[in-house]
């Protein structure tokens, strides 16, 4: 579990410190904050610095668009990648980029940029060897910059920064990845504000299904409908093979025909998706932005028990955002019940800086009752 966590260089953050976190965490803010940001660097951390996952985070904000009237230079200083970096400008050579790691750590995970060239050993195979900018001067050819993630003395190469459409990108990455495949440093689940995907949700489902986490997904939608008694994917053959056809379907008691989930309305969709995701994340991390979405305001202290109780039962430390007053509401009722399990924050813009500001429980109950705003 992360104790605290640092963020350098990385989006709107050019520095944050999180001191303290706990086992569910609540993180508020106005918009452009940095809320959904922080989740990002999480996520970017937790996969060791997954050339797939930084991918995937840039496609999720539409930051890998490339078009045909835009110059079709090769300079890698316009790689869609340095969207990710502060001031969206790649870093230079050997300079300081992205810093992610917990607050009292020697040993945080690097992101930057560095010079490779091809060299022949001492049998004759040729090998990338990475050089300084000094050897830089003396020759540069065979020269490629990569973008590579470092931790203590380990370095490991993202991908050619040379590349600018994200299927190059990734066809170098996966050139590499083969060669060195990297470990994360936690599993984890995320849910998006508009839910994770119906492919994988069915897989998670699948990972559930028939064991002794199922009955917690079952009882946790009875806080919406108590009629629920089971849940099933099934393929809808109406659909073309390739696409994603697996339709989640609930049972509920005294209707004969088993309904789409969907048709139980947005609470129980989110719901199902925050709950799948928990138990899969055991012994890991769950993200989830913008927690209330779909939820009404009488089932959120309920929902907000529920996944206190099975993040200490299964071990998962949990990262929320809101922009709810009744979402901060209900998980400060559920705090109540667990004091030692929660945390809560608000980020603030300052002078393009980024703070948080922590709450401890007694100052969050004296700003809701005073109807101060921590939005």
């Amino acid at each position: 579990m992360l104790e605290s966590f640092q963020i350098n260089n990385f989006r709107l953050f050019q520095h944050l410190e999180v001191k303290k976190l706990s086992r569910v965490n609540l993180i508020v803010g106005k918009n452009n904050s940095g809320k959904s940001t922080f989740l990002e660097a999480v996520e970017l951390y937790a996969s060791n610095g997954s050339a797939t996952i930084l991918l995937d985070i840039l496609e999720s904000r539409q930051e890998t668009w490339f078009s045909e009237v835009q110059a079709h230079s090769q300079n890698f200083i316009s790689n869609p990648v340095r969207h990710l970096f502060f001031g969206h400008k790649l870093p230079s050579i050997g300079g300081d980029g992205i810093s992610l790691g917990e607050v009292s750590s020697n040993k945080k995970l690097r992101i930057g940029a560095a010079v490779y060239q091809n060299k022949n050993d001492d049998e004759g195979t040729i090998r990338k060897i990475r050089i300084s900018d000094v050897e830089f001067d003396e020759d540069i050819s065979n020269v490629e910059v990569f973008l590579v993630a470092e931790e203590g003395e380990r370095t490991r190469r993202l991908f050619r920064l040379a590349d600018r459409i994200i299927r190059d990108i990734r066809r170098s990455s996966r050139i590499i990845y083969e060669r060195q495949e990297s470990e994360f440093k936690y599993t984890w689940q995320i849910v998006s504000t508009e839910n994770m995907p119906n492919r994988k949700l069915a897989a998670l489902w699948d990972l559930t299904s028939l064991t002794d986490l199922e009955s917690e997904v079952i009882s946790a939608l009875g806080l919406i409908d108590d009629r629920v008694t089971g849940v099933a994917f099934v393929e809808d053959v109406s659909r073309s093979p390739a696409s994603d056809n697996r339709v989640p379907l609930v049972k509920i008691k005294g209707i004969d025909e088993p309904l789409p989930l969907k048709s139980m309305g947005d609470g129980m969709t989110r719901l199902f998706h925050i709950i799948v995701a928990l138990v899969n994340a055991r012994n890991g991390l769950l993200l989830i932005d913008e927690f209330e979405n779909g939820l009404h305001w009488s089932v959120q202290p309920k929902v907000w028990d529920i996944v206190f109780q099975l993040s200490e039962k299964l071990n998962v430390q949990v990262f929320a955002t809101t922009h709810s007053r009744d979402c901060i509401k209900g998980f400060y009722q559920a705090w109540n019940n667990y004091p030692t399990l929660g945390a809560f924050f608000r980020f603030d813009a300052k002078n393009e800086s980024i703070k948080a500001t922590e709450y401890t429980s007694e100052i969050l109950s004296d700003a809701i009752d005073m109807d101060v705003e921590v939005r």
